[in-house]
């Protein structure tokens, strides 16, 4: 019994960590993979899979979102999805920056996919 009621606590503390943001959702396999706790830089090499994590932002406003991408090969790729998961940007070795307009309270996805991919991404935006 003592040990159900520890699965539920700790299944309900990794729901609370991952939907306020401050944990992500991985599913992945690489040879090497170092990446920052919130998710914005990582160095990666043969990295197939993808990363999920919760977005929120603070102001209702247009953000501008840069994904600097060096890759020696492979593709990664990151969208952002709004709270009905559909994609409203979605950034790639060709398309590295663009404009969302966000609302504030609303929980918007980040999603990286990788495939076969080696090298290192950023991601800022203002």
């Amino acid at each position: 019994m003592k040990i159900i009621i520890l699965f539920f606590i700790i299944a309900a503390a990794f729901y609370f960590l991952y939907s306020a943001g401050l944990m992500s959702i991985q599913s992945k396999r690489a040879v090497l993979f170092l990446g920052s706790v919130s998710g914005k830089s990582a160095r990666f090499s043969s990295c197939t899979g993808c990363i999920k994590r919760i977005l929120r932002f603070r102001d209702s406003r247009s953000y501008r979102i840069f994904f600097n991408l060096e890759l020696a090969g492979g593709d990664a790729s990151a969208e952002i999805l709004d709270s009905a998961k559909r994609t409203v940007l979605r950034l790639d070795s060709l398309v590295r920056s663009g404009s969302i307009s966000v609302e504030k309270g609303k929980r918007y996805y980040l999603v990286l996919r990788f495939r076969s991919a080696t090298g290192s991404y950023t991601l800022n935006w203002d």
